[in-house]
C-alpha cells in the first residue's frame, strides 16, 4: 500500500455555496434546467437554500433521501458585472450537494465542495481552446482568443477584499475589490489574470457557456477550480470512453513526466496545451517536480484531475442516465477487493497502468452508489454523455479518507456508560431505554473502540458487555443477534465453566486493556453501551423533487 499524504478533503458538509453560469446563449430556444440534489445522511436533517439574501427552500430530509431542486431562468450569471444571485445551501446535518445544468444537449455536473474546502488562493488556468482546436483540425490558429469567464463568490458573512493578479504588456500588477457577504464577480478572462487572493475564504468558477465542439457544435463547459493548497504531483489521467483526442492543462512551473519520459517543461503560467494521445491505451501515470492543477481538455469537456494524494477510502456516485460509468483506479494488489455498496466488484476488464501500482476498470452503474475499498485509498470519477456523445462529469464524491473493513463509515460507534451498578438485565435494559445497545466487541477494532473509550472513564473499572450464554446450548452469544461470536478477548482462566457463570464483563488489567470475564449475571457493576457506528454502503437512497417557482413569482 502506497504512503500517501492525506488531505481532509471529504467532500460532505453543512454549508456550500456556488452559482450557476450562462449555459449556450440566454436567448435560446430551449429553457435551461438548473438543478442542485442534496443528498442527506442522518434522519432529520432540515436544508435551506438562500438565493439574493432571500430564502427560496426548506425541506426536511430523512437518511437516504436526495432532494431535487430546480432553479429558474433569472439565477443564470450572464452579464459580466457583481450580483448576489449566488446560492447558498445550509444544513443542521451533513449533507453532499450535486449540480447540474442541462440545456438541450448541452449539459454539466459537478459535486459542490463544501465551504470548509475552499481557499483563499487560486490560480486561473488560461485555456488555449484556439491551439487545440487548430490542432485537431490541422487549420490555422484562429486569431480570436476564446473568452472565458471566471466567477468569483465571496463565501462567508463579511466583507471580502478580493485582489486579481493580472500580466500587462510591461509588468505584473493587481486589480483590488471588496466583495459583500455572498457576493459574486463574473469577468472575461484570456490568460491576463494569474491568481486571485482574498481575505476569506471563496469559491472560483471557470466557464465558457458554448465551447466548440467536433461536431460543429457548441456545449457549456464549467470547471469548479481546486484552492492551491489541493494542488499534488503525481495523477492518474483517466481513460474516458471514446475520447480519441486529449490535451493536459497544467497550472503551475513545472517539469511533467509520464513513463518516466519528461514530456512537457513549462513555463510559469503557461497557456500551452500539452498533446495527449496515449490514453488511447488506457489510463496513464504522470508525474511532476512540484504541486500543480492538470486539466484533462477535450472539445466540451474540462477534467480537473484528482491528485494521488486525495484518493480516498469511499465515495458517493450520483448518475440521472442509463449510459452512466464509474472509472475505478485502485492498487494493483487489493483491486479485487473494491466494494459496489455492500457487493463486492464483480470484474475481469481491470487493466494495469504502466509504471505504476495502480490497476483501473470502467463500470457501468446508474443511480446512487457508493463505492469503497476496505484496506486501502482508491480514486473514482463518474462520467455521464450528452446526446451528442461527448462525456461530462468529474471526481466523485469522497465521504471517507480512511478505509474501514466493515465499509464506508458515516459516524463511528458512539459509547457511554452509568455511575451507577446493576445486574446484567438491568444493564441490558438500561441501554435499550437509551436507545444504545449494550456494547458488542465483536471484532478487535470494536474492542479497541471500547477500551479506549473505557480507559477516558474515571469510575471504577468493571462493565458488563453484551454477551452472554444460550440457556439452551450454554454457547456464547451476543444479545444483539447480529453478529456471531468469531473473535474473543477472554482473560486468563476464562471463560469458566457454565455453572458458575452465563454472562460477560470487562475489567482493566495491568496493562491498561480490558480483557473478558465470564461472571455470574446477578453480580451488579456498571454497563457499556454502544450505538453502532453508521455505514454509507448500508443506507437506501431514494429521490424526491421540487421546482422553484418562476422569476416573475419570486419577484
Amino acid at each position: 500500500m502506497n504512503d500517501l499524504t492525506g488531505l481532509s478533503v471529504e467532500s460532505y458538509g453543512k454549508d456550500f455555496i456556488t452559482a450557476f453560469p450562462e449555459n449556450i446563449a440566454n436567448y435560446h430556444s430551449q429553457e435551461s434546467s438548473n438543478t442542485l440534489q442534496m443528498t442527506a445522511f442522518y434522519n432529520d436533517t432540515t436544508v435551506s437554500i438562500t438565493v439574493n439574501h432571500t430564502n427560496v427552500h426548506n425541506e426536511k430530509l430523512q437518511s437516504g433521501q436526495t432532494k431535487v431542486v430546480h432553479f429558474p431562468k433569472y439565477v443564470e450569471q450572464y452579464q459580466f458585472t457583481r450580483s448576489f444571485y449566488s446560492v447558498r445551501i445550509n444544513s443542521s446535518k451533513l449533507i453532499v450537494v450535486l449540480w447540474t445544468s442541462q440545456r438541450g444537449d448541452s449539459a454539466q455536473s459537478s459535486f459542490v465542495q463544501p465551504v470548509k474546502n475552499l481557499g483563499k488562493l487560486y490560480s486561473i488556468p488560461f485555456i488555449n481552446y484556439n491551439k487545440m482546436l487548430a490542432s485537431l483540425y490541422n487549420t490555422e490558429e484562429r486569431s480570436a482568443l476564446y473568452n472565458w469567464r471566471c466567477i468569483i463568490i465571496n463565501a462567508w458573512n463579511v466583507m471580502n477584499v478580493i485582489s486579481i493578479q493580472t500580466v500587462g504588456m510591461n509588468a505584473q500588477q493587481a486589480f483590488n475589490f471588496t466583495l459583500s457577504p455572498y457576493e459574486l464577480y463574473q469577468f472575461q478572462t484570456n490568460g491576463s489574470e494569474l491568481k486571485v487572493y482574498s481575505s476569506y475564504t471563496m469559491a472560483v468558477l471557470l466557464t465558457h457557456p458554448c465551447v466548440e465542439t467536433t461536431s460543429c457544435d457548441c456545449n457549456m463547459v464549467m470547471n469548479h477550480v481546486l484552492p492551491e493548497n489541493l494542488w499534488g504531483q503525481t495523477f492518474v489521467v483517466p481513460s474516458v470512453k471514446n475520447l480519441n483526442s486529449a490535451w493536459l492543462q497544467v497550472t503551475s512551473t513545472t517539469n511533467v513526466t509520464l513513463r518516466g519520459q519528461n514530456i512537457k517543461i513549462l513555463a510559469s503560467n503557461s497557456s500551452d496545451l500539452i498533446s495527449f494521445p496515449y490514453l488511447e491505451s488506457g489510463p496513464q501515470l504522470i508525474t511532476a517536480s512540484n504541486n500543480v492543477s492538470i486539466r484533462l481538455i477535450n472539445p466540451g469537456l474540462i477534467l480537473e484531475l484528482v491528485p494521488e494524494s486525495m484518493f480516498a477510502a469511499c465515495y458517493l456516485l450520483q448518475m440521472s442516465s442509463t449510459g452512466a460509468d464509474a472509472l475505478i483506479i485502485a492498487e494493483t494488489a487489493s483491486r479485487g477487493d473494491v466494494h459496489v455498496d455492500a457487493d463486492l466488484l464483480s470484474s475481469t476488464d481491470w487493466k494495469t497502468i504502466a509504471n505504476s501500482n495502480y490497476s483501473s476498470v470502467s463500470v457501468s452503474l446508474s443511480g446512487t452508489h457508493v463505492i469503497w475499498h476496505p484496506a486501502s485509498r482508491i480514486g473514482v470519477y463518474m462520467f455521464e454523455r450528452m446526446e451528442s456523445g461527448i462525456p461530462y462529469g468529474g471526481p466523485a464524491v469522497i465521504l471517507n479518507e480512511d478505509p474501514d473493513r466493515d465499509g464506508c463509515m458515516a459516524d463511528p460507534a458512539l459509547y457511554k456508560t452509568s455511575t451507577d451498578v446493576m445486574t446484567w438485565p438491568e444493564s441490558h435494559d438500561y441501554c435499550l431505554n437509551a436507545t444504545f445497545q449494550l456494547s458488542t466487541p465483536s471484532s478487535a477494532r470494536a474492542q479497541r473502540e471500547m477500551t479506549s473509550f473505557l480507559l477516558k472513564d474515571d469510575g471504577p473499572r468493571y462493565f458488563w458487555i453484551g454477551l452472554r450464554r444460550s440457556l439452551l446450548t450454554l454457547e456464547w452469544q451476543w444479545k444483539n443477534g447480529e453478529d456471531s461470536v468469531n473473535y474473543t478477548k477472554w482473560g486468563d482462566g476464562h471463560p469458566e465453566k457454565p455453572w458458575k457463570s452465563l454472562c460477560a464483563s470487562v475489567s482493566q488489567d495491568a496493562n491498561r486493556d480490558y480483557p473478558w470475564k465470564s461472571v455470574p449475571c446477578c453480580f451488579k457493576m456498571r454497563p457499556v453501551c454502544c450505538k453502532k457506528a453508521l455505514y454509507f454502503s448500508d443506507l437506501t437512497f431514494d429521490s424526491l423533487d421540487n421546482h422553484l417557482r418562476s422569476d416573475k413569482e419570486n419577484r
